[in-house]
Parts: C-alpha cells; sequence; structure tokens
C-alpha cells in the first residue's frame, strides 16, 4: 500500500506536474488528495481519477488506499 503523497514524492514530483499528468484542473485538488486521512480539507478522488492514478502509478496506488488509515 502507498498514498498518493508518498508517490510523489518518490517520484519528485510537484503538485502541479502530478495534476497536469492526471489531467486535474489544478495542482491545488491534487494537493487535497495526498493530504492526510484525518486532514478536514482532504478529498478523495472521483472514479475516473482513481483510474488515472491507479493507471499513472503503475497500480501501486489504489482506491482502498484513500480509505485506509496509516498509523
Amino acid at each position: 500500500m502507498m498514498t498518493l503523497e508518498q508517490w510523489r514524492v518518490r517520484k519528485k514530483l510537484s503538485y502541479g506536474k502530478l495534476a497536469k499528468l492526471l489531467g486535474a484542473s489544478h495542482a491545488s485538488v491534487v494537493s487535497r488528495w495526498c493530504r492526510n486521512i484525518d486532514d478536514k480539507d482532504r478529498m478523495i478522488p472521483k472514479p475516473p481519477y482513481m483510474e488515472a492514478i491507479y493507471r499513472l502509478t503503475d497500480g501501486s496506488v489504489q482506491p482502498n488506499d484513500f480509505y485506509l488509515r496509516r498509523d
């Protein structure tokens, strides 16, 4: 299991670059997908973006990774 934030950091991508790769409207949207599960401003990507994330990360980041707590 890997979070999108972990994957982003590992690949040395900015939020802006990741947004472009995923077809997201803005870097701030992607940064909200990358936030900790307890963050009140966190967002979970909609299904089309989930699929794009899964493809871009070669399955390293899966939909369940947005719902499971990392302690």
